[in-house]
């Protein structure tokens, strides 16, 4: 006779097989990985316990392999008792931060090699896609900047205007 120790009705889904807790731990240390890459600032904007931010800032002091492959399988263990999915979803909008960023100093490049390259024109044309910049500032680094590189100098004025630009520039549809 055989006795049926589980009530009738009973979720067996609830048990996880081995090769399902395996690969979750193989995912959580891939992100602990993922962790390790980033930098101080970035950890801060991450929802993790003090644990695991110290955890992650011994990883810059650990110089072997084996003893930074140690650290990183912690972060996976460390990751068991963390909310993984706010983590994920902050990094993705971390990402998404600096893809912008990065397409605002390309934006901002675009622009002071048009105003290098034409003058007036594109001033006019960019004072339309961001009317907050000032143009007789903007002229003026404009002109000391198209000076500088027709004398071959340093690049102090180019640099002024790029930051001119990321700085203050809003642009509008462009």
């Amino acid at each position: 006779m055989m006795i049926d120790n589980y009530e009738e009705g009973e979720d067996f889904a609830e048990e996880k097989s081995k090769s399902q807790i395996k690969k979750e731990m193989l995912e959580l240390t891939a992100l602990g990985e993922k962790l390790a890459k980033l930098n101080e600032q970035q950890w801060q904007t991450l929802p993790i316990s003090n644990t695991l931010l110290h955890a992650l800032r011994e990883i810059p002091k650990i110089g072997h392999h084996t003893g930074l492959k140690r650290q990183i399988k912690y972060l996976g263990k460390l990751l068991r008792n963390e909310d993984v999915e706010g983590i994920e979803q902050q990094l993705v909008i971390n990402n998404q931060q600096h893809t912008l960023e990065v397409q605002r100093e390309k934006l901002c490049e675009h622009w002071r090699e048009r105003l290098l390259e034409e003058g007036d024109e594109a001033a006019f044309e960019l004072l339309q896609v961001a009317p907050n910049l000032e143009r007789q500032h903007l002229r003026q680094l404009v002109r000391n900047a198209t000076k500088e590189k027709s004398l071959k100098k340093p690049p102090k004025y180019q640099r002024e205007l790029f930051r001119y630009l990321r700085d203050f520039a809003e642009f509008q549809d462009s």
